[in-house]
């Protein structure tokens, strides 16, 4: 077993009717081999025996807490969590994930003084500044998740990581990742996968369906994060909006290229090095002309691999 005198970890994962994951799921927490850690579990109105579970760990286990509350979305959940929790760093957790026994272990090891975050998943071992993070996180080459990552809880309580409108209901983790990042000192990437996320296709990412309006009203919510620094993030900003634009494409979402920034978008006269979907989504303006060419030239590729 492995402890730390300095760093004391609460682990929170929200819950909502997840009873057929959620022994998996707490069990791979308790059997941690880094072992300061508190677990809190908070019940975001289950319907189902989610909460009976969780009250049957905590009875065995005097580290786990279990917080209830009337269904208020995951965000919610999580920022009752925070309230609750007694750690200077915080681990988050979705119910029907589990983790492997040393991910506590290899996450706390690259929290040094100047990291306030360690996420894993990342294609590299390297410590990178927060707005290189940020970078990332707007042209999608990072994991945009809050799990699989150790928080500084001060950061994730200052930047308002969890204050986000309950209508934002897909892409929040992303969005408050922004918010963080931009005031993060240094973020330690790793390679290592110790989170282990399970593809659940009744989740509201899996079931969602993409629309101008939620899409749009994402977008200004990440302009209005990146506020007065907007211009530090030119190119990924740039390629944040493409990638809307192919998303509209691809789920053919009806949509105008008069609008005004989807105009802005494409007739910006810029230098980056696009890559090939990210050309023909600026070049092609025409959706259903767009669509086509984009699967084409999908059916292509397979052919040639």
């Amino acid at each position: 077993m492995i402890s730390s005198p300095e760093i004391y970890i609460s682990v929170i994962v929200p819950i909502y009717n997840a009873e057929l994951y959620l022994l998996d799921c707490i069990q791979s927490i308790i059997r941690q081999s880094f072992t300061d850690w508190e677990l809190i579990l908070v019940d975001d109105g289950s319907k189902d025996n989610s909460l009976d579970i969780c009250k049957g760990f905590a009875k065995k286990d005097s580290r786990i807490c279990v917080l209830h509350q009337e269904n208020s979305g995951v965000t919610a959940a999580r920022r009752l969590g925070v309230e609750y929790s007694r750690g200077d760093f915080l681990c988050f957790v979705d119910s029907d994930d589990t983790m492997d026994k040393n991910a506590l272990e290899v996450m706390v090891a690259k929290m040094t003084d100047d990291v306030d975050i360690v996420t894993t998943w990342e294609t590299a071992e390297q410590k990178i500044s927060g707005t290189e993070y940020v970078n990332r996180l707007l042209q999608k080459t990072t994991n945009l998740a809050l799990w699989g990552k150790l928080y500084r809880k001060d950061l994730v309580i200052r930047s308002h990581a969890l204050d986000i409108p309950r209508e934002i209901n897909i892409g929040e983790d992303h969005l408050g990742n922004i918010r963080m990042s931009l005031q993060a000192r240094k973020v330690f990437c790793l390679p290592a996968a110790v989170y282990v996320y399970r593809d659940n296709q009744t989740s509201v990412w899996r079931t969602r369906k993409c629309s101008l309006a939620y899409e749009e009203m994402f977008r200004n919510a990440v302009e209005a994060e990146l506020g007065s620094r907007i211009s530090e993030f030119a190119e990924s900003w740039y390629r944040f909006q493409l990638y809307i634009i192919y998303d509209f494409v691809r789920h053919k979402v009806k949509f105008s290229y008069k609008r005004d920034w989807i105009a802005r978008v494409v007739s910006d006269r810029h230098r980056y090095n696009l890559s090939y979907r990210e050309r023909i989504v600026k070049s092609v303006c025409n959706r259903v002309l767009c669509y086509w060419v984009l699967k084409i030239g999908k059916y292509v590729k397979e052919l040639l691999c």
